[in-house]
């Protein structure tokens, strides 16, 4: 009895619990003029670590041109992250910048 609660406890701790980690971290060249701050984030479940493309991130790019119609978008800061549970992989990508609407 005491073994089988035992190892129900250890396969739900292993089945509920997940790592995250980041991959990577971009920057590109601050501008001192600072306009308006603009952020995106996309994400994507996959499932047993198979990931075939990464047509997922052309919605960051449109969500960051769609909050800067008239400006250019600079001073952009990328994260990668991956958040791990048993079976399925989850990755947040989120860019961080700023609209500057007089360059």
């Amino acid at each position: 009895m005491y073994i089988g609660k035992l190892f129900l406890s250890l396969m739900a701790v292993g089945f509920f619990s997940g790592c995250a980690s980041v991959n990577s971290v971009s920057l590109t060249p601050i501008p001192s003029n600072r306009g308006t701050v603009v952020k995106a984030e996309v994400t994507k479940t996959i499932f047993l670590a198979f990931n075939f493309n990464n047509d997922f991130i052309d919605d960051l790019v449109t969500d960051l041109k769609r909050q800067c119609p008239n400006g250019v978008v600079t001073g952009i800061l990328t994260k990668d992250e991956t958040i791990a549970y048993v079976i399925v992989f989850k990755k947040r990508v989120t860019a961080t910048g700023f609209c500057n609407a007089n360059l």
